[in-house]
């Protein structure tokens, strides 16, 4: 056997020592450490450490400007502050850099429009916390995706600590490798459990009136075999967090999400038991979680920024799910008929998304019929199955999809379809 000299042996050991120091020396520089902490006064506190000194750290998720009302530094020598781009962001006073900062939060329900609230209460005590709102990058966020997020929840010792896969009490750590999501962690007496939910893991509010928790143990079986039908059955058990929190402005209302394998359904304001009995809270409610289980079967497979895909397909989705009861198909045809309206006159935004989204996935539903039965849903199994394939970091959401929708329809259509939808857009410039 040929033996190489020692000499070459040792520098070839050293060499892969120096590469994989520098593996793990960028791999730290990348590092951000967030420590949660919910003490036995029930206080929240929240500390940032860096690998090394930063100048600022810049926000991810940057929906309005309330981090500066509702977060207090411990020391005074930090201010949260607002660049030209509207992007919120952590520095000290003085100019000079920092390797570490804490505040002291307000946990409380702040509806954030088309974001994850913060903090979602339960009236049992408990708290779930969406861990994307506090995501923030060394400096600038051009390279925010090279960030790797290492949490740690710290709470009581009888506290459980709750997420899909991973659970304890006390404390938790976890890693999150993606900047621009999170997950929901759940703090406090539940342990979450399965019973009476089946399929779905479930945090119920004790506060939720019984009529709606037993609503939601009846109709989450029913939408896990309505869209299972019809779309790429989940490979996870998902998790549902219902919960309730009053106010002290007059608002109230509700707002669900999707975050990965987690669904979050939120009502807040007047007191729900009175609500019960308003004229069509209960198709509202329907509708509300239809919705949102659409959501949890399109698998984030979207892009915000042509967000009509994916809102007006669980809009329709959710439609179609109430049209399947003589006991909610009329109600259906004033949602059809108040969207068309929005549709025509809406300046907003979001509003567009959700009311012409409707309007359009309707239209796409009727040309896809022509020749396939199960209409949009037939397209969006095939989308979602596309997207799960792809290997591309950022895939062509927008492209891909009118590429399907041609194929299922005609290029033509395809290609109507999108002037019409431009040139609505256009029309909110």
């Amino acid at each position: 056997m040929h033996k190489k000299p020692i000499l070459v042996v040792l520098l070839g050991v050293a060499v892969g020592l120096w590469f994989v120091a520098q593996w793990l020396h960028g791999n730290r520089s990348a590092m951000v450490t967030v420590e949660m902490t919910r003490t036995e006064q029930q206080q929240w506190l929240l500390e940032y450490t860096f690998a090394k000194p930063v100048q600022q750290a810049t926000f991810i998720r940057n929906p309005d400007s309330s981090r500066q009302q509702r977060w207090q530094p411990l020391d005074t020598g930090f201010y949260i502050g607002r660049d030209a781009e509207q992007r919120e962001f952590i520095a000290r006073a003085d100019g000079q850099p920092f390797q570490s900062v804490a505040f002291q939060l307000t946990p409380t329900y702040v509806s954030l429009r088309k974001d994850y609230a913060p903090f979602m209460p339960f009236s049992d005590g408990g708290v779930a916390w969406f861990t994307g709102r506090f995501k923030v990058c060394p400096e600038h966020c051009q390279s925010a995706m090279q960030f790797v997020y290492a949490f740690t929840m710290q709470a009581p010792l009888d506290a459980h600590i709750v997420l899909p896969e991973q659970q304890g009490m006390g404390t938790l750590s976890w890693q999150e490798t993606s900047a621009t999501d999170g997950s929901l962690v759940y703090v406090g007496p539940q342990q979450g459990n399965s019973e009476g939910v089946r399929g779905v893991t479930t945090l119920l509010d004790p506060q939720l009136p019984m009529s709606l928790q037993q609503g939601l143990a009846t109709e989450t079986p029913a939408l896990l075999n309505f869209y299972n039908a019809r779309l790429p059955s989940l490979t996870f058990t998902p998790m549902v967090l219902a919960s309730y929190s009053a106010t002290d402005d007059g608002r109230y209302g509700y707002q669900g999400g999707v975050v990965n394998q987690q669904m979050t359904l939120h009502w807040y304001g007047a007191v729900l038991s009175e609500r019960l009995r308003g004229a069509y809270f209960v198709e509202d409610t329907l509708w509300f979680v239809a919705h949102e289980f659409a959501h949890l079967y399109q698998a984030g497979q979207f892009s915000q920024d042509q967000a009509w895909i994916h809102e007006g397909a669980a809009e329709f989705m959710a439609a179609r799910y109430l049209q399947q009861s003589p006991l909610t198909a009329d109600y259906t045809k004033l949602r059809f008929q108040q969207a068309r309206q929005d549709c025509a006159e809406e300046h907003d935004l979001i509003a567009v998304h959700y009311a012409c989204g409707l309007v359009w996935s309707e239209r796409i539903d009727a040309e896809i019929r022509k020749r396939h039965d199960s209409g949009l849903f037939f397209l969006w199994y095939m989308y979602i199955d596309a997207l799960q394939q792809e290997t591309s970091a950022q895939p062509d959401y927008t492209g891909l999809y009118y590429k399907l929708l041609g194929e299922v329809t005609s290029e033509a259509f395809a290609k109507e379809l999108e002037e019409t939808i431009s040139a609505r857009y256009r029309a909110l410039q």
